[in-house]
């Protein structure tokens, strides 16, 4: 009984829904969960290699660290879009499991190398092959999940990688105090073949068990009955091919400006918590280098509360408006206190633990990019990659201007400036409600089907060179 009423509680009362989600929920989202969750630790291993020795083994010189994270970040963005759009062509298991197990190759490989060029040209590389793992985890996860259950699997997402940038550094100083020396290589290369290690079962977990696309019918672990319910239980799309309308339903959406311009707000305003200004500020006031080290950590942690509760309760609304508010006015309220310049210590750690709480629209906001793009399948896939890219294209240059190292321990600027764009999320906000209630009662988006019929049997499976469209009775 106990047991029955958990299912219903976690799955909801569908019996079919309660099935098919339980498997999804010990497969998919766990292998999307986990390689996030390496991927942070990856990133990390580059920093703790540098200062553990690879700068001298390597010779780094001037501005080289700085030059292999931006040539990273630039493939990185650029090929969030092409990523996700190849998701719609090819299964996607052939997709994520070659750029894994590229990206785990070269990290192994850097292991090897003895010029810093090396290292930048392999980051480069490894930027185009992990650009799919997060926009690429968020379409999948849209495709298989309805609007009431979507936020909570993104949260869990989300909050795996806040896990792997919380634990990376512990993890690698553990890695750099017991393997240092072994089999006569320094500590720094022991990190790279380490977690190259960590990501390589994670892959194969993924070539077993990514169900592909529901359309597909491809995951063997569910029976004829669940692979038909998951194709249908979301409703048939409206638009699901390549064709020469792509561009024109891309380009002449509001999804695909506002959408990515809301996200990119939040992650300007978020930028005092990514560029070590509460330590700077810690060290400013006398704190020690442990406590320096130890008490931002604490960022990540009331990320990862705010990230699960406003999930659930965008879930349980089944709209992303209200809780979108109550983000947007603590972006407001936390860096009104920052720029305030509270009096005792504890305004400014207040500040900084509320904002962490703003981590929330990864989740939120890509779940609401789902809800308002569902019912076009390019749409989605193109906006999906394009809301990480427009991002990358601000957050490169924004702390070189607001936050700079030179500015420490007082970073007004850049609290001023926090305070001027989580302000500006708030129009966007609402501006992107008013236009999802109106296309929804007028049908414009959404899964509504009266009108529409698929141009592939509801029985018949598809595969990667099968396209899926759906088309309208009649012109219109």
């Amino acid at each position: 009984m106990v047991l029955a009423k958990l299912a219903i509680w976690l799955w909801g009362p569908d019996a079919k829904d309660r099935a098919l989600l339980s498997k999804l929920d010990v497969t998919l989202l766990p292998y999307f969960s986990l390689i996030w969750f390496l991927f942070g630790i990856t990133r990390a291993s580059y920093s703790s290699a540098y200062i553990s020795g690879m700068k001298e083994a390597l010779g780094f010189e001037g501005k080289q660290y700085n030059y292999m994270n931006t040539a990273y970040l630039v493939v990185y963005a650029v090929c969030q879009i092409p990523g996700t759009s190849l998701l719609t062509i090819l299964r996607p298991k052939y997709v994520f499991v070659t750029a894994n197990l590229t990206w785990s190759v070269l990290t192994l490989i850097t292991y090897k190398m003895t010029h810093a060029w090396q290292v930048i040209v392999l980051n480069a590389i490894e930027g185009g092959f992990s650009a799919i793992a997060y926009v690429g985890a968020q379409f999948i996860l849209g495709s298989w999940y309805r609007k009431s259950e979507l936020g909570v699997r993104a949260a869990v997402f989300c909050v795996f990688g806040q896990l792997g940038t919380m634990s990376g550094g512990w993890m690698q100083a553990g890695l750099l105090e017991t393997l240092a020396g072994k089999g006569g290589l320094p500590a720094w290369k022991w990190i790279f073949i380490i977690v190259s290690v960590m990501t390589i079962p994670v892959a194969l977990f993924g070539w077993i068990f990514i169900p592909d696309l529901p359309a597909h019918r491809a995951a063997w672990y569910l029976s004829d009955e669940q692979k038909e319910h998951a194709a249908t239980r979301l409703g048939p799309l409206r638009q699901q091919s390549w064709d020469t309308t792509v561009f024109k339903r891309v380009l002449l959406s509001w999804q695909f400006y506002l959408l990515p311009t809301l996200f990119m707000l939040y992650s300007l305003c978020v930028q005092m918590l990514q560029n070590n200004v509460m330590a700077y500020w810690m060290a400013s006031r006398g704190y020690t280098t442990v406590q320096q080290n130890n008490y931002p950590t604490g960022i990540y942690a009331t990320a990862i509360v705010g990230t699960v509760f406003y999930a659930v309760i965008s879930d349980k609304l089944q709209s992303r408006w209200e809780v979108s508010v109550a983000i947007g006015i603590t972006f407001i309220i936390g860096s009104a206190i920052l720029v305030s310049s509270p009096a005792t210590d504890a305004g400014y750690f207040v500040a900084f633990y509320l904002l962490g709480t703003t981590f929330a629209p990864q989740a939120v906001w890509y779940s609401w990019m789902a809800d308002v793009t569902s019912h076009d399948f390019q749409l989605r896939a193109i906006t999906t990659g394009f809301m990480n890219s427009f991002d990358f294209a601000f957050v490169s240059w924004w702390p070189l201007i607001f936050y700079p190292a030179t500015d420490a321990p007082d970073f007004r600027k850049g609290y001023i400036a926090s305070l001027v764009t989580g302000t500006l999320t708030l129009p966007f906000i609402a501006i992107i409600a008013y236009l999802e209630k109106r296309d929804t009662a007028r049908g414009i988006i959404g899964r509504v089907h009266a009108d529409f019929e698929e141009s592939v049997s509801p029985h018949e499976s598809v595969d990667e060179n099968t396209p899926i469209n759906v088309r309208p009775k009649t012109n219109v």
